[in-house]
């Protein structure tokens, strides 16, 4: 059953195309609000749902039984704006778990969209989980999928899939909307698509572009390039960002990262 999606949305009032940008673990469409409204002065139409989950969408906090409810939700809410847009072409991005929503629905629903953008997609989360940490996650996954905990308390290996960095975290005090607390499935979930992003890396057809921070602590950028490399779509770019960390949108060099998003898109209209 599809939950109800609350979403934002920055739209001009005549756009020249769409785009549909989804958040990562842990945050909500309300990161997107500084893009939105610089997109909507290019005549760009912004609509950034909250995941299932996550932020005022409806759904059990931080979790799925399957990754494909997003994809699901994602396909639900692309028919939804293309009825307010007709005549636009769409495009989709997605920022760390979104990144690989957004690479996995590529992969599995052969979309029309008409190019992706990713931001450091969480492809490859680091530092390494040992076996040690990923057994009794697989096991609680399956005996006890609902059961949640707060990843910002189990150390680097697993706090990253939330992508909290211990000296940056964004605390629920400070932003209500955002939550740390994740169930054993959904990480799970998500571990096991982000490989299947990567093995299946030449079943994703749509031009994209690629960014990614030099210094990100969360996600790997020698993944991103690898799994640029595997891509047999003749439009693709990858870009690597000097200095920039994992939160590209609200980095220092934001301004460079929504130039680089601006010209792409121009370019394709």
């Amino acid at each position: 059953m599809l939950p109800e999606l609350f979403y934002r949305s920055w739209v001009p009032q005549r756009s020249k195309l769409t785009l549909v940008t989804l958040h990562g673990a842990g945050q909500h469409s309300g990161l997107f609000r500084d893009l939105g409204t610089h997109c909507s002065q290019q005549s760009i139409a912004v609509y950034a749902p909250d995941l299932r989950g996550f932020g005022q969408s409806k759904g059990k906090r931080g979790h799925v039984y399957s990754f494909l409810e997003y994809l699901e939700d994602l396909d639900h809410f692309i028919g939804h704006v293309r009825k307010i847009h007709p005549d636009d072409p769409v495009f989709l991005m997605g920022h760390s778990m979104g990144g690989t929503i957004v690479v996995r629905y590529g992969q599995e629903r052969r979309s029309s969209v008409q190019g992706a953008i990713l931001l450091a997609p969480a492809l490859k989360i680091r530092p390494f989980i040992p076996k040690s940490v990923l057994y009794p996650l697989y096991v609680l996954s399956r005996v006890a999928p609902e059961l949640s905990f707060d990843l910002t308390r189990w150390g680097k290996a697993l706090s990253a899939i939330c992508q909290f960095e211990f000296s940056d975290t964004i605390s629920e005090d400070a932003d209500p909307l955002s939550i740390n607390r994740f169930t054993a499935r959904w990480c799970t979930e998500l571990l096991m698509n982000a490989r299947q992003a990567m093995s299946r890396a030449n079943q994703f057809r749509i031009p994209v572009l690629c960014l990614c921070g030099e210094e990100d602590p969360v996600v790997d950028p020698a993944a991103i390039e690898q799994f640029h490399n595997l891509l047999q779509v003749p439009d693709k770019r990858f870009l690597l960002l000097p200095y920039a960390k994992h939160r590209l949108l609200q980095d220092h060099n934001r301004q460079h990262v929504y130039e680089h998003i601006m010209k792409w898109l121009k370019e394709r209209v």
